[in-house]
C-alpha cells in the first residue's frame, strides 16, 4: 500500500517543482553588481571629488551624501538578505526611507539649478533641457520602484528586485561621465551610452532569472521604461510645453 500511495506523488513531483511558487525567492547575488555600479559612479565623479570641498557647494554635497547612502545601503541590504540575516535586514530598513526621502528631496535644488542655467542661456538650452527631462523621468522611475518595492515587502521576489533596479539608476550620472571621456562624447551622447548600458545589464539579470525559472516581471518593467527614457527624454525636452515648465520651475 505504501508502495501505491508513494507512485503519483513520485510521478507528479517534478512537475509541481516546475509549476511550484519560483517567484517566492529573492534576487540573490545582488550586492556584487551594486557594488560595481557604486564603484563605476565613484570613477566617473573622480575629478569633482579630487577638487574636495571646492568640487561641492552645499545642495551637491547634501545630494551626493544622499546618493551614497542609498548606494551603500542598497549593498548591505542585499547582502543581509544573501546572508538570511531578516532581523538586521528589518532593522535598518528604516535607513532606506530616510535616504530615500532624503535623495528626492536633495534632487529638487539640482533640478532647479540646472533649469535656471538653461532657461538663462540659449546656447545651453537644448542640452540643458534634455539633462533636465532625462533627471525627471529617471526621479519618477526611482519613486515608482521605491513604491513597489514598499508595497510589495512581503513578497520578496518583488521587493528585492524592485529596490535593486534603483540602483541602476545611478549610471547615467557616473558612467555618462566615464564615457564622456572614455569614447570623447558630449553629456547627451554620455547618458546615451549609459542608459543603453544600464538596459543590457537588465537585460543580463532577465536571462539569469529565465535560467533560474523566475518569472517575476519587475526586470522586464524596468528594460521597457529605460528604453522608454533613452527614446522620450530627447522629445519631452524639445515640447513647448517643456519650456514653458522650466521656465516657472527655475522662477520659483
Amino acid at each position: 500500500m505504501t508502495a501505491v500511495a508513494l507512485e503519483p506523488v513520485a510521478r507528479h513531483a517534478p512537475q509541481a517543482r516546475r509549476q511550484g511558487p519560483s517567484t517566492a525567492r529573492a534576487a540573490t547575488g545582488t550586492a556584487w553588481w551594486l557594488s560595481a555600479i557604486l564603484i563605476t559612479t565613484l570613477l566617473g565623479f573622480r575629478g569633482t571629488l579630487a577638487k574636495g570641498t571646492a568640487g561641492f557647494d552645499l545642495s551637491h554635497a547634501v545630494h551626493g551624501a544622499m546618493a551614497l547612502g542609498w548606494s551603500l545601503l542598497l549593498i548591505v541590504q542585499a547582502s543581509l538578505a544573501d546572508a538570511r540575516r531578516r532581523a538586521a535586514h528589518r532593522l535598518i530598513a528604516a535607513a532606506g526611507v530616510v535616504f530615500a526621502v532624503g535623495l528626492l528631496a536633495s534632487s529638487v535644488p539640482m533640478l532647479h539649478t540646472m533649469a535656471g542655467a538653461a532657461v538663462a542661456n540659449a546656447g545651453f538650452r537644448p542640452m540643458g533641457y534634455q539633462l533636465l527631462a532625462m533627471d525627471v523621468l529617471l526621479l519618477v522611475l526611482f519613486v515608482a520602484l521605491f513604491a513597489a518595492a514598499i508595497a510589495c515587502v512581503r513578497k520578496p521576489a518583488v521587493h528585492s528586485r524592485a529596490l535593486a533596479s534603483t540602483g541602476l539608476l545611478a549610471l547615467p550620472a557616473g558612467l555618462g561621465r566615464a564615457y564622456m571621456g572614455w569614447a570623447g562624447v558630449g553629456p547627451i551622447g554620455g547618458s546615451h551610452l549609459a542608459l543603453l548600458t544600464a538596459s543590457a545589464l537588465t537585460l543580463t539579470l532577465i536571462v539569469r532569472d529565465r535560467r533560474a525559472q523566475e518569472r517575476e516581471l519587475v526586470y522586464p518593467i524596468v528594460l521597457v521604461s529605460l528604453l522608454a527614457i533613452v527614446l522620450v527624454f530627447p522629445l519631452m525636452a524639445a515640447a513647448p510645453w517643456f519650456d514653458h515648465a522650466a521656465r516657472i520651475f527655475a522662477g520659483a
